[in-house]
């Protein structure tokens, strides 16, 4: 059913007469008649669904009460003036628009249809104005996105940036991004901001189907009536997902992940909601995925191909601005130098293809032991260090510990073959023996030989 529009009439005779001629019985408008005195004397609340408001041309000064009580409304002066001979019932004086009433109704009708007309096209082009303003600002975040590839600091601070903004203009909870893992295998929750807590236990029971079922088909899935109720582990607080928003990260064919919105925090995820995520799509699939291959291509400089650990070029960069870093803020960094024990053994009895697959095991029970925060990496040969930041002496003396007796106790399983390694550790910290990366290496490394050639399988702390 179309809208009817209203049409304000502002009069001082009763009986003003619009129409020249009998109008019909239905109209795409109606009329809404105003004392003038009304207008003047008394306060009135603004009405905004008013298209046109009519006023007598001889009444000065309301044009600026009328502007307050009938916003947004095309105002257009009326007179009783005869008209000559054909001279136009619509006319400007001042720039103000002047009709002659009575009017007859086909004038009328063509004259608010275009008034009606022009009002939409200005809520549109409003409306394209607010959204090219929006896709401008995301613009803007998918080259900081794209620049901020040359900085490992910086790449996840530049995602995050910029799906907080999502969450901003559409006014949802959490917006989470999933790409595929290593190998193309298993979507993961690549970003996120953590607004909702233990939103892993909604991937596990619920959501990852979702999601996966979204990347397989391209389509984008919507549900405002949704209905999960998240209850986070010792505590009282549950969270309800009751709305979201998926949509595929695809371009040219090529399916990277998804974005998703979940809980939309006035009603629930409209049209244009959809619509502006998905305008997103192709600058946001092309920024996260020139992101990967800058990542895949950095890891090829910086990974040992054998262990995939760090190699010796990134272990020294990053050890050298984490000694700077300590020096800078009063902290501590410790360093471990790990050796195996008699490693040659192992390849002279049963081959370098064991020994390789050795060393490749020890770097992943090495990982397994370490913080998130740590950096291991494969010095050279058979010798590894782990760096670890702000660790004191005696907290680097419980890792290293912890790792000596997991080698101790750890079987190594390569071509049908049954390995056991022991390593010999050696402890150094900035600042308390040395206030270089270089000073913390060699202090470490003899620390290393120290326990070795003692008895093996042990740990030495620098002097």
């Amino acid at each position: 059913m179309p809208q009817v529009l209203k049409v304000g009439v502002i009069h001082r005779d009763e009986d003003l007469q619009i129409f020249s001629d009998p109008s019909p019985q239905s109209m795409p408008w109606c009329f809404e008649f105003f004392h003038v005195n009304s207008i003047r004397a008394f306060p009135t609340a603004p009405r905004m669904e008013f298209l046109a408001v009519l006023f007598p041309l001889e009444e000065e000064g309301i044009p600026p009460l009328l502007e307050n009580v009938f916003p947004g409304a095309e105002l257009i002066a009326y007179q009783h003036t005869p008209r000559f001979p054909g001279e136009s019932p619509v006319k400007r004086e001042d720039g103000m628009l002047v009709i002659q009433v009575p009017m007859a109704f086909p004038v009328a009708r063509h004259l608010l249809e275009s008034k009606s007309l022009l009002k939409a096209s200005q809520k549109e082009l409003s409306q394209l104005r607010g959204r090219s303003d929006q896709l401008k600002e995301f613009f803007e975040s998918f080259v900081a996105v794209v620049e901020s590839c040359w900085d490992v600091s910086e790449r996840k601070l530049g995602v995050n940036l910029l799906i907080n903004k999502v969450l901003t203009h559409l006014h949802a909870e959490e917006c989470v991004i999933y790409l595929y893992g290593d190998g193309g295998v298993g979507l993961q929750r690549a970003y996120c901001t953590g607004n909702i807590k233990d939103i892993d236990l909604f991937d596990f029971h619920a959501n990852s189907s979702i999601v996966e079922s979204v990347v397989k088909s391209g389509a984008p899935y919507v549900n405002n009536n949704y209905s999960f109720n998240l209850k986070v582990p010792f505590s009282k607080e549950n969270v309800l997902i009751n709305s979201i928003l998926c949509c595929p990260l695809q371009r040219r064919g090529e399916r990277i992940g998804a974005i998703e919105l979940i809980n939309k925090r006035q009603g629930g995820f409209t049209q244009e909601d959809q619509h502006l995520v998905q305008s997103l799509i192709d600058p946001l699939t092309v920024a996260i995925r020139t992101l990967i291959m800058f990542e895949n291509a950095e890891r090829l400089t910086i990974t040992d191909d054998l262990t995939k650990l760090y190699n010796y070029r990134y272990l020294m960069q990053f050890l050298d601005a984490e000694v700077k870093r300590c020096l800078r803020y009063k902290k501590k960094v410790s360093l471990l130098f790990i050796d195996i024990d008699g490693f040659k053994r192992i390849n002279d009895a049963f081959g370098h293809v064991v020994g390789s697959q050795a060393l490749s095991e020890l770097g992943q029970v090495f990982r397994r032991i370490l913080r998130e925060t740590d950096v291991v990496g494969r010095y050279g040969g058979d010798e590894f260090v782990i760096v670890l930041p702000e660790t004191p002496l005696n907290g680097a003396m419980v890792i290293a510990e912890r790792i000596r007796k997991k080698v101790e106790d750890y079987e190594f399983v390569a071509q049908s073959v049954t390995v056991r390694l022991t390593v010999s550790l050696g402890v150094a910290n900035c600042p308390k023996h040395t206030l270089t990366a270089e000073g913390l290496i060699k202090k470490a490394d003899a620390a290393m030989y120290r326990a070795k050639e003692l008895s093996k399988n042990s740990i030495k702390v620098a002097v």
